[in-house]
């Protein structure tokens, strides 16, 4: 061979080992990571461990909310494609599937709900096949998920079948030992838009970061078909459970509230109805309910406005209950007395207008007490003109009106108080009675535990501790301000007691129980004018010399009766006459 041939074959090789060499270097150092991540997702399966989501206690220390076993049920679809025959096309291979296991889980779905019409049977139906032929029929996935959440009973069911492809893997999900007791309280768990679960309204939507704890991801060696190689040692970051809640909750009387409310509402012809009970002494919340309310264990069967918690949530013009917060507001400012005499003999004037009284009965030289029994507009009315609207503003936003209160409960609305700009001498006298102003069941009882607790404002409060494996943290009563002085307040609950003893509902009061407090009957405001429709109130406390509770009842739009005399209040009698014995507080002889 000659020397030129030599070179040029020497040069050839060496050409080809710069590209072999250049090739391996593209391959093995710059596109290393690409490769890595590759041969990962065909070797590896990386799967979310949920975390168990944490309990809700009540005061007693008896649970609320825990959670019980579930299943998630999967499908590897090279394994489940296998079982389709040969001359079977795979659209009726996957109906033959759905419809082994649809109708379990169909009685699953329905068996949680009180009621449930054919039409909404068929609705569920057709979710739950649509749903497992979607899954079945992906084309690029191997590891599909089938149906979440189901319980054991029907797990056991589907396997049965022995349908190989289908799978099942542990889960939780919520349980509600005391059935739907609390629901607009407690709130409820669903989906976000990721598929994951999410709390959503009351104590599950205010608290979701600390309940749902942290979930955790576990990467597993698969085969070619997905299946976890057990020989394999499973790596990943671990789940860490979520928080327990320990509330203030008093479950009898969270059971009395529930069944009273449902009761009132139904014997009233009401919209809806909402009551909660405060220690004034600590602004703990002892129960609180709305009704209608929904089923916890199948919210989804709810309308949209029953999941609201209308003692926090709902926004209302109060009426006469407002005239405690007037007369304690003029006391204290000392723009009256408590030998002030009203000498209105007829309808007051103001900026133009004339208020008059609901009945157009005038009642001339009346004291504070006689305007509270008779919830004289016009008598509130001269104490607001005494006063002025800078005084009064300022006790109306002291007692916590106008603002949120900082309750841990999710929904909660601030009402509606004018800036001071947009008060002239109307806004002043209808205020007095509650008009022209907004306010929610939770400020208002909030505002009369102020009265009964000597003048102190406390925040309102639901969980008194939050516990974990890492330890626990407490929450102590905290006390907001002092809105009136000590000396009013025993004045206060003084008038409230003679508002309620010598008002309409006198005879309607359970002989010996010594409460103190305030009806309101509100007319609603409809496109700028006041409609025939009411809010009829009951906000009091008791026993009135030495408060244990703070209770307002609350009845959106009776048919009845519009009058609070005849709903409100006698439906808030009927829940201490069940409360009263149970929590020892002794009846006056």
């Amino acid at each position: 061979m000659s020397r030129s041939r030599v070179v040029v074959l020497e040069i050839l090789l060496f050409l080809f080992s710069a590209v072999i060499i250049g090739r391996l270097f593209y391959w093995q150092i710059l596109k290393h990571s690409d490769f890595t991540v590759a041969a990962q997702s065909q070797i590896e399966n990386t799967v979310q461990v949920g975390a168990k989501r944490g309990k809700i206690f009540a005061a007693d220390g008896s649970i609320l909310v825990s959670n019980q076993r579930a299943f998630l049920m999967y499908s590897i679809l090279p394994e489940i494609r296998k079982l389709r025959q040969k001359d079977e096309s795979y659209d009726d291979f996957v109906k033959t599937i759905s419809e082994k296991i649809a109708p379990i889980l169909l009685k699953e779905k329905i068996a949680v709900r009180e009621k449930v019409s054919q039409s909404e049977k068929d609705n569920i139906w057709d979710e739950i096949r649509t749903n497992i032929s979607f899954q079945l029929h992906q084309p690029k996935l191997i590891w599909v998920p089938l149906a979440k959440k189901i319980n054991e009973d029907t797990k056991k069911q589907i396997e049965a079948f022995h349908i190989k492809g289908i799978g099942f893997e542990e889960d939780t999900e919520r349980f509600y030992p005391e059935g739907n007791l609390a629901a607009n309280l407690l709130g409820f768990v669903g989906k976000d838009n990721k598929g994951d679960d999410k709390g959503y309204f009351g104590l599950e939507g205010y608290y979701d970061d600390k309940l749902r704890g942290r979930v955790g991801t576990l990467i597993q060696e698969v085969d070619a078909l997905g299946r976890p190689i057990l020989a394999a040692d499973p790596e990943g970051l671990g789940t860490l459970n979520g928080m327990d809640l320990h509330t203030t909750i008093d479950r009898t009387a969270q059971y009395v509230l529930d069944k009273k409310i449902k009761e009132g509402v139904e014997r009233y012809g009401a919209k809806s109805g909402a009551a909660l009970i405060l220690n004034p002494r600590t602004g703990a919340l002892i129960a609180s309910s709305s009704f209608p309310t929904f089923n916890l264990a199948d919210p989804s069967g709810a309308k949209n406005e029953y999941f609201k918690n209308l003692g926090v949530g709902e926004v209302y013009e109060p009426g006469s209950t407002f005239k405690s917060v007037t007369f304690s507001a003029a006391l204290d400012s000392g723009s009256i007395q408590t030998s002030t005499i009203c000498p209105c003999k007829g309808p007051i004037k103001a900026a133009g207008f004339e208020v008059q009284t609901f009945d157009n009965k005038y009642h001339p030289n009346s004291t504070i007490t006689q305007i509270l029994q008779h919830s004289d507009n016009v008598g509130a009315a001269f104490a607001a003109q005494k006063m002025g609207i800078d005084v009064f503003l300022k006790y109306i936003k002291d007692f916590g009106f106008g603002a949120s209160s900082g309750i841990d409960l999710q929904g909660e609305e601030t009402g509606i108080i004018k800036n001071r700009s947009d008060w002239n001498e109307i806004e002043l006298v209808t205020a007095a009675f509650g008009q022209g102003l907004s306010v929610t069941p939770l400020q208002m009882v909030t505002a009369l535990a102020a009265i009964s607790n000597d003048g102190v404002l406390m925040k309102p409060y639901v969980v008194q501790k939050i516990t974990s494996p890492k330890g626990e943290v407490d929450f102590s009563p905290k006390k907001e301000r002092q809105v009136i002085k000590s000396s009013t307040a025993a004045t206060m609950r003084q008038l409230l007691l003679a508002a309620v003893e010598g008002g309409e509902a006198k005879r309607l009061i359970p002989h010996g129980y010594r409460v103190a407090g305030k009806t309101g009957t509100a007319q609603v405001p409809v496109a700028g004018r006041y409609s025939t429709k009411t809010v009829a109130s009951f906000v009091g406390f008791g026993p009135a010399e030495d408060p244990r509770f703070t209770m307002i009842v609350a009845l959106f739009e009776p048919s009845a009766s519009i009058f609070a005399a005849d709903t409100a209040e006698p439906l808030f009698f009927k829940i201490i006459e069940e409360l009263y014995p149970y929590w020892g507080i002794p009846v006056s002889k």
